[in-house]
């Protein structure tokens, strides 16, 4: 659900990139400590949270990366349990879209790969290693470097299995549309992405009542999981209902996940939207605005950054104010494409 975006906190700029904590990373941290206190085991739960947090930040600049290496760029990166939930612009073409979408999940893979050799060589059991049900490391008081690593090696392969699940708003889903797209048109893959990501969601389901009699733990967070994942292919679906082929006349590019400002009549939205669809649309419109004003205070700092670079040249131009220019670039070059 791209509203889900706007329920975070900033935490500043890093590498010129605006990144901001997601509420549910919040929770989830309020969660683990809570626990971890009154189970005693406090030393896992921070240690646990910092891997999540690492990683996560990992994979979202994977996609940061990879978007800047096709010409792109990120505007924000916002930080969850699952992490994905980063909008990068790149141009509408399925293999950018491809790449960047995978570049997360192969961060986490890469980082399970690096530790796989530690992993094998040591007395852990490798298929313990890979359940993605349960840690690999039991609840303990104290936790040596070997449980660490291994805590790693599962939160980042958790991390690689969730997000390549073909369904919004995962980069598996993004990265089926991308493929289904570079053979047919882009509506047809959205639709068909649809499709395949409420199957996933019943089939989460599924499996969450096929394994509770032996890992009872996992029911709530897969049935919870699941239809997250429904109601996100959901509304995805009604907002590409909104935006058929007959809209491209107005200009945008609707493939890239911007939405128009301006609501053209159209006879099936005769009856009132209902009190949930005013406010997510009051939300995707205040979220519409904030990245204006983002684009307008760049668009004034490449101002600044120009004067500084007719008094002073090239060589006086920060990393950050050379970021900033390749990023407003990038952004007018993917409108102009459009």
């Amino acid at each position: 659900m791209r509203d889900l975006l706007s329920w975070n906190v900033p935490l500043g700029r890093w590498a010129g990139v605006p990144v901001r904590l997601h509420v549910f990373f919040i929770l989830l941290a309020v969660l683990a400590l809570y626990f971890g206190e009154r189970a005693e085991v406090m030393p896992y739960s921070l240690a646990a949270l910092a891997i999540l947090f690492v990683s996560v930040l990992a994979h979202e600049f994977g996609h940061c990366f990879a978007a800047a290496r096709i010409g792109g760029h990120a505007d924000q990166l916002v930080l969850w349990p699952l992490g994905g939930l980063t909008h990068v612009n790149v141009s509408s073409d399925p293999q950018a879209e491809l790449i960047t979408a995978l570049a997360g999940p192969l961060m986490n893979l890469s980082a399970c790969l690096v530790l796989a050799p530690a992993m094998l060589a040591g007395e852990t059991d490798f298929a313990t290693l890979i359940n993605p049900l349960e840690p690999p490391v039991p609840l303990a008081i104290h936790l040596t470097w070997h449980d660490v690593l291994r805590l790693t090696f599962w939160i980042n392969w958790l991390l690689t299995l969730v997000n390549l699940l073909p369904a919004y708003p995962l980069d598996g889903g993004r990265a089926l549309r991308a493929m289904i797209w570079q053979r047919w048109d882009y509506h047809v893959a959205a639709r068909v992405t649809v499709s395949v990501a409420m199957s996933t969601a019943f089939v989460l389901c599924g499996v969450a009542w096929i394994v509770h009699y032996r890992y009872e733990f996992a029911l709530l967070p897969l049935v919870l999981f699941g239809v997250f994942l429904f109601f996100s292919a959901k509304q995805e679906g009604e907002q590409m209902q909104e935006h058929e082929p007959g809209d491209a006349g107005l200009g945008y590019d609707f493939s890239q996940g911007y939405t128009s400002l301006d609501r053209q009549y159209d006879p099936r939205r005769e009856r009132e939207p209902g009190p949930l669809r005013r406010w997510l649309e009051s939300r995707r419109l205040a979220r519409l605005e904030r990245q204006q004003q983002i684009e307008e205070e760049d668009e004034r700092r490449v101002d600044e950054i120009l004067a500084r670079l007719h008094e002073s040249g090239i060589d006086g131009l920060s990393s950050e104010d050379r970021a900033l220019l390749d990023r407003v670039s990038a952004r007018y070059r993917n409108r102009l494409r459009g």
